[in-house]
C-alpha cells in the first residue's frame, strides 16, 4: 500500500535522487532505479510515491530534451559547467513544469526550485538567484512542448 508523504517532501526526495542519478552517470555508474528509489523512500518500490516515481522517470527519460532546452537560457554558461545540484533542481523543475496533467502554477515550480537551491546549493545567494532567473525565462506555457516522453 503506497504511503502518503507529503508533495514538497516528495519534491525533495526528486532532487536528492536526480543529483545521484547525475552523479551515477557522471562516473559512468549504472543506475538500479527501483532500489534507488526504495532506499530514499525507505519503503518496497511498489509502495513509492506514484508522483515521485512519474518525475523521475520522465526527467531521465527526457533529460537530453530538458537539458537542450534549458541550455537555451543559459547565457555565457553551459549546462555541464552547473554543479550538479543545480542541474538536478533545474531538471526536475521542468519536468514538473511540462507533465501536461499536473498543470502545477509557475510561481510554484520556482518557489520550490529556489528552497531546494537554498538548502542544497553550495553557491550561497548565487544558486538560489540563478536558478529563479533560469527558471523564470524557460518556464513558459508558450515555450516550446518538450513533449515528455
Amino acid at each position: 500500500m503506497e504511503q502518503e508523504i507529503t508533495r514538497n517532501k516528495s519534491q525533495e526526495l526528486i532532487v536528492q535522487l536526480m543529483y545521484s542519478f547525475l552523479m551515477l552517470e557522471k562516473n559512468n555508474i549504472p543506475i538500479n532505479f527501483e532500489v534507488a528509489v526504495e532506499e530514499v523512500c525507505k519503503l518496497p518500490y511498489a509502495d513509492c510515491d506514484v508522483y515521485l516515481k512519474e518525475v523521475l522517470i520522465k526527467s531521465l527519460k527526457n533529460q537530453s530534451k530538458i537539458i537542450e532546452y534549458i541550455s537555451r537560457f543559459l547565457i555565457n554558461w553551459t549546462f555541464d559547467r552547473l554543479n550538479t545540484t543545480i542541474q538536478a533542481i533545474l531538471i526536475t523543475s521542468a519536468v514538473e513544469y511540462f507533465i501536461e496533467d499536473l498543470e502545477t502554477d509557475k510561481a510554484v515550480i520556482i518557489n520550490n526550485a529556489v528552497k531546494f537551491a537554498k538548502k542544497f546549493g553550495d553557491g550561497g545567494e548565487k544558486d538560489y538567484k540563478f536558478v529563479n532567473a533560469i527558471l523564470d525565462k524557460c518556464l513558459n506555457g508558450k515555450g516550446i512542448n518538450l513533449l515528455l516522453d
